[in-house]
């Protein structure tokens, strides 16, 4: 026996039992909730084609409302209020922003410059500020400002452009030129701009008989070197030959002793060159006026204190030590041009204002 269902009352398998009028009840899922009243309108769900070409020519599940949920009844879909949207200002804000984003999306397909991006926005490239094209043209002129600077760099430091060519060597009287000349050859093809006034000196340092030197750039390839050499004041036998040193004992050249210079000769040899004994000799050769100096033969220091000066014409002159040695310049000066030592063998002017002629 089949057993009934009531009209209000849901079927077991979640719808509604049949009308009367043979139309299939709305499902529960389908009801709407009307605001304002307790009911809910129960709507049908839209049925595929081919199922509503099936269905016997039956219309739409009618929009039904449900009371108390003890009886359905037809509803008048014009009863039907659509659910309002959000309202306060973010939401016509939102409203706006949405409303000229798709404003400029449409006007955007026109202008020239306009790029799509992955995911189909329109980006549109605005033009450079005044601020970006003046940091934009600071850049450059940096850049090339840079490049000029290290081509400049280039052309003058490593480039053939001011290599030296020629080294003139000046105020060589001792010295050989082409001794000078081989010390600096490492400098020939260098440019002048790697080298320094300093390296020039270093390099003829080396050359004995040069005291100092002056050095001048002559762009573009041309280095003047101006001699000042050591002046020999005494000379010291070493075996046949005679060597010419300085005041400060360095040998500037070795002649034969025939052709000895005119200078005093120091007794002891080469090895005198580095004692006590020498410098005191050398103070007093720096002390004699130039007429003194061109008739003195030799000089010693027997004692080691004790200075003695041997004229070529004259007496031999007792120094004694280094000090008060201007004054004894001029006493010795004054008796060598006076007639009381023509005969005399000895002066002695150790102790200058009370010279002794013997």
């Amino acid at each position: 026996m089949t057993r009934s269902v009531p009209p209000h009352q849901p079927s077991f398998d979640g719808r509604a039992a049949a009308t009367g009028d043979g139309e299939a009840p709305a499902s529960p899922q389908d009801a709407v909730r009307t605001p304002g009243s307790g009911s809910t309108a129960v709507g049908s769900h839209p049925r595929p084609a081919s199922a509503a070409a099936g269905a016997s020519g039956q219309d739409e599940l009618p929009v039904v409302r449900v009371n108390d949920e003890s009886k359905v009844t037809r509803v008048d879909t014009g009863q039907l209020e659509a659910v309002p949207e959000a309202g306060g200002r973010f939401s016509s804000w939102r409203a706006r922003r949405r409303a000229a984003r798709e404003e400029d999306t449409g006007q955007s397909a026109g202008v020239p410059g306009a790029e799509e991006d992955s995911d189909g926005t329109t980006v549109v490239r605005l033009p450079r500020s005044a601020h970006q094209r003046r940091r934009r043209r600071r850049l450059l002129t940096l850049l090339v400002s840079l490049l000029l600077l290290i081509a400049l760099v280039l052309l003058v430091f490593f480039s053939p452009l001011f290599a030296t060519r020629t080294i003139d060597v000046q105020g060589a009287t001792l010295t050989d030129p082409q001794k000078v000349e081989e010390a600096l050859s490492g400098f020939q093809g260098v440019p002048m701009t790697r080298i320094s006034k300093q390296d020039v000196k270093d390099s003829v340092g080396d050359v004995p008989q040069v005291k100092s030197v002056d050095v001048a750039f002559q762009p573009p390839h041309t280095i003047s070197v101006q001699l000042h050499e050591r002046v020999g004041v005494a000379a010291v036998e070493d075996g046949s030959s005679v060597v010419l040193v300085d005041s400060e004992g360095k040998p500037l050249s070795s002649v034969p002793a025939e052709r000895r210079p005119d200078v005093p000769l120091v007794d002891g040899g080469t090895k005198v060159l580095s004692t006590p004994q020498f410098q005191a000799i050398s103070d007093v050769l720096a002390t004699l006026p130039a007429d003194v100096l061109a008739r003195l033969e030799s000089a010693a220091a027997p004692s080691g204190s004790t200075v003695e000066l041997t004229m070529k014409d004259g007496p031999t002159v007792v120094w004694g030590d280094a000090s008060d040695s201007e004054v004894k310049a001029q006493v010795v000066a004054t008796l060598m041009n006076s007639d009381e030592v023509s005969n005399s063998t000895v002066v002695d002017v150790s102790a200058p204002l009370h010279p002794v002629v013997k």
